[in-house]
This record gives structure tokens, C-alpha cells and sequence, in this order.
């Protein structure tokens, strides 16, 4: 089963989504007094943007990446703050969405071995792959256990392998 290719116009349509999102999160919070202008994202927006670009799927529904952040922001690491101070200082303070591409790619792999890149990384698979909507976009049955198992499901229906490894 291959991927399809993702178009740049599904890449830009899902990440507008995802700022729609995180704005109305945000609504209803009040600013505090004296406080500077944001000119980037905030730290849900940022962190959902970023785990699209990790887990691009344009499939799935923006505030699915939306809880990726609010898990992350929720647990309070120092990890965290680090990391998105570290985002935002490599692309200049400008929001996520409007950096090129390459750039965010660039980024991205430079904080791969950093453990607010496999923190990030953690909780997007955990959020992300456990939901229904990511099993029915690749194709996983969900579990056996209220099914009776996998025994009574049959092991010979693995349609994806060739005749060979079977």
C-alpha cells in the first residue's frame, strides 16, 4: 500500500486549518497587560504546525494536530519551551506556515537528536495513531481483543505481501 503523494495545495489547505483551529482556541483568552506583540505563532499553533510537518497527513483533521500541542503544553516540560524557543530563533521568529519548506525541513533535522524533537515526536505518534481516523487511512482493522482475537480473525487475508513471503 503506497502513500499518495501529498499536493502542495493539500499541504497549504491543511495547515491553514490547522491556524484556524488554533485560533479559535485561543479565543476567549484574554492578553495580558503589557505584554509584547507576537509576530510567529503561539506555542499550540507552532507545535501543531510542526507535527504536521512531521506526520503529514492531509487526511486527517487539523485539530487532531491541534492535540498534539495541547498534550505537550499540558505536561509542562522545560523540554518543550526549550525547543520551541529553539524553533523560533532558527527561523527568525516568523510564523512556522511561512517558512519555506526546505527551511522547516532543515530545522527539523538539525533538532532530531534533541529530546524536544523525540518529545515531540512521542506524543504525536501516541496521539495520531491512536485514533479511528488514522486506522482507516492506513488501513488498520483496529483491535482484535472485542473481535474475539486475531486467531479467529485468519492470518491468510494479508492481501499487501507478495505470493512469495506468504
Amino acid at each position: 500500500m503506497s502513500m499518495p503523494s501529498l499536493r502542495r495545495r493539500q499541504m497549504l489547505l491543511a495547515i491553514s486549518q490547522l491556524a484556524l483551529v488554533a485560533a479559535l482556541t485561543a479565543c476567549g483568552k484574554s492578553e495580558q497587560a503589557g505584554a509584547p506583540a507576537v509576530t510567529g505563532d503561539s506555542d499550540l499553533e507552532l507545535l501543531a504546525s510542526v507535527s504536521y510537518d512531521l506526520f503529514p497527513y492531509p487526511g486527517l483533521k487539523a485539530d487532531l494536530y491541534v492535540q498534539v500541542g495541547e498534550h505537550l503544553l499540558k505536561a509542562g516540560n522545560p523540554v518543550i519551551t526549550a525547543g520551541l524557543q529553539q524553533l523560533r530563533s532558527a527561523v527568525g521568529n516568523m510564523p512556522w506556515k511561512q517558512v519555506d519548506e526546505m527551511h522547516r525541513i532543515a530545522v527539523l533535522t538539525q533538532l532530531q537528536t534533541s529530546p524536544f524533537f523525540a518529545a515531540l515526536r512521542a506524543c504525536a505518534l501516541e496521539v495520531l495513531y491512536r485514533t479511528p481516523e488514522m486506522f482507516d487511512l492506513v488501513g488498520y482493522g483496529g483491535s482484535a481483543i472485542e473481535k474475539g482475537g486475531y486467531i479467529n480473525r485468519g492470518f491468510a487475508d494479508i492481501d499487501w505481501l507478495p505470493a512469495s513471503t506468504k
